[in-house]
């Protein structure tokens, strides 16, 4: 390839490719209609391929149109960053930072792993995603997110990603009290049982999925799905479902008046990592909130 592909011709495509139509990426980016086809016209003779198939309702990406897509993300995200840690250290601003969890850190240790780090650099601008790891990933690779922290299965690592081990987490199964399996100590009890369980496939969860595919079987009414911890919770107090949780999430939802944990050791236990893109340095916002995290999670009682 003779030349590269300009910023403009990355940061038009991207555009194109979210909205899904000229008219509306040219209304985003604030240039004509005109201007923005000609624009991907020459980043087209400058990779030598069709990225984009034009047609009366819209915009598609062709086969290499997806993997240039995917690959323009990283590469525009990286600028930025780059961008802004450069900012950062001649001390014009002090960047941002966005990490991602799921509830039980969020219940947690991320209070007061976020005031330490508030308290040492207070003009970084905090972002934080509240999600599973299956769906904080992507977020991770493009580096929108500069880290995540999730259950992650030692047998298969997520690709494209470093990991550190933080801690590891036993779970248990819990009921409302007053629900007449709320003594049970066997799964085998347990299986007419109305059940509610994660939906991501990744981790713990899908250490969960091998382990107890065999009672999964026989359970005799199909579990419901959900990553929602809100949902898991009413279902479990007003509709007499079971669930797994993580044991330390317990205390922090103050319902200890309201809920049981089941006298079943079946369950194997998660262990949680930190997670960060493999194809960039990490910044120092997040080294910096890194350090924090890691203390913390060797503090609690897990």
């Amino acid at each position: 390839m003779k030349y590269l592909p300009k910023i403009g011709h990355l940061q038009a495509f991207r555009q194109v490719a979210r909205s899904g139509s000229i008219r509306s990426a040219s209304r985003e980016l604030g240039v004509s209609q005109p201007g923005l086809s000609r624009t991907l016209r020459e980043l087209e003779q400058t990779l030598g391929t069709q990225l984009l198939l034009r047609s009366k309702e819209g915009i598609a990406l062709t086969e290499a149109g997806i993997a240039f897509s995917q690959r323009a993300e990283w590469v525009l995200e990286e600028l930025k960053r780059a961008a802004e840690e450069v900012e950062q250290i001649n001390h014009y601003t002090h960047g941002r930072l966005t990490v991602g969890f799921s509830s039980l850190i969020a219940l947690t240790v991320f209070p007061g792993v976020a005031d330490a780090f508030k308290q040492t650099l207070p003009q970084v601008l905090l972002t934080v995603k509240e999600g599973q790891l299956s769906s904080l990933l992507p977020g991770v690779r493009n580096g929108e997110i500069d880290i995540a922290i999730g259950s992650v299965d030692p047998m298969a690592p997520p690709e494209g990603v470093m990991i550190e081990p933080l801690f590891t987490s036993p779970f248990c199964i819990i009921a409302r009290k007053g629900h007449p399996l709320a003594n049970a100590d066997n799964l085998l009890a347990l299986r007419q049982a109305k059940w509610l369980l994660p939906e991501s496939s990744m981790g713990y969860y899908q250490q969960l999925q091998n382990e107890l595919s065999h009672f999964y079987r026989q359970v005799e009414v199909t579990p419901l799905r959900t990553d929602s911890v809100i949902t898991g919770l009413n279902m479990v107090l007003n509709a007499d479902y079971l669930t797994v949780v993580a044991r330390a999430m317990c205390q922090p939802l103050q319902l200890d008046d309201r809920l049981v944990a089941l006298p079943i050791t079946q369950l194997p236990s998660a262990q949680y990592c930190a997670v960060w893109s493999q194809k960039s340095a990490m910044t120092t916002n997040a080294r910096q909130f890194l350090i924090r995290l890691r203390e913390a999670c060797r503090r609690f009682s897990w």
